[in-house]
């Protein structure tokens, strides 16, 4: 029994070129790979040259980089399992909260930490409640509307809604809610020259345009700079209150960790 070798078994295959670049070799086989042809030849030649030289100017920026950057720099393999580490854990504290996490706030506590941190809560605007409306200048509920708005009769207020509703472009009638004064300026064009401060509490404003008569009765009004009320500030405050219990919560349990791990002997210091 015998064999006899191929001549051509144990030569090597030579690679073919397409670019150098460096001490880097883009083989014909590798750039076919990456190629989206394009329908015509001259877009396809131009295509080519454009991919090899960006595959150039990552292989040159790459191969600096290697003798520029210090080793810990360029330790891959650790930055990529502290950051696996701090996304795992990050992912394990969402759970710890979604289950966990009380996230009931109460009006008392809302107002302690209003009273608490007051000197937080400037207003970095000018606010104001309103009654307002704008309607067709043809209308005819205009004069009912006027009368309604006035009324503070739970029917009358329901009334009014409901008129405004069919017959108003916009309108406004919550009193316990603060709105941005250049909000109502953006509404009425008749404001957007008039300064802040010739607006304050009990001022009727009454207009009309060719197309629309506009009302607006201001409720109240805060200056800029001044202590932003408690009903402006209660939805911010509440999310506040719940984000400290977040860190409160994750804290507290990072320690009931490391305290147990101290107890079974899983943690010590050398």
């Amino acid at each position: 029994m015998f064999s006899c070798d191929n001549a051509n078994t144990h030569k090597e295959v030579e690679i073919k070129k397409v670019a150098i670049a460096g001490n880097e070799v883009l083989s014909e086989a590798d750039f076919k790979a990456n190629l989206i042809n394009p329908n015509s030849r001259e877009d396809s030649i131009a295509f080519a040259n454009k991919s090899i030289e960006k595959w150039a100017l990552e292989a040159l920026l790459y191969q600096e980089a290697m003798t520029k950057l210090e080793p810990d720099e360029i330790d891959i393999e650790k930055q990529i399992n502290d950051y696996k580490k701090q996304l795992i854990n990050y992912i394990y504290e969402t759970k710890l909260i979604e289950n966990n996490l009380d996230t009931v706030v109460n009006i008392d506590e809302i107002e302690t930490y209003y009273d608490e941190h007051i000197e937080n809560f400037i207003l970095k605007d000018n606010i104001i409640k309103v009654n307002y409306f704008k309607i067709p200048i043809q209308s005819k509920e205009i004069n009912k509307i006027k009368k309604l708005i006035q009324s503070t009769v739970p029917k009358d207020r329901e009334q009014l809604e409901g008129i405004c509703l069919q017959h108003a472009e916009s309108f406004f009638i919550n009193d316990s809610i603060w709105l941005l004064m250049d909000e109502i300026k953006r509404e009425i064009p008749q404001l957007r020259d008039q300064l802040d401060y010739g607006s304050y509490k009990g001022r009727v404003i009454e207009f009309n345009d060719n197309e629309a008569y506009y009302y607006l009765k201001i409720k109240d009004v805060k200056i800029k700079n001044s202590a932003s009320p408690l009903a402006f500030e209660k939805e911010n405050i509440k999310t506040y209150i719940i984000n400290s219990r977040k860190v409160k919560l994750i804290e507290s349990y990072k320690m009931q960790l490391l305290e147990n791990a101290k107890k079974t002997g899983t943690f010590k210091i050398f």
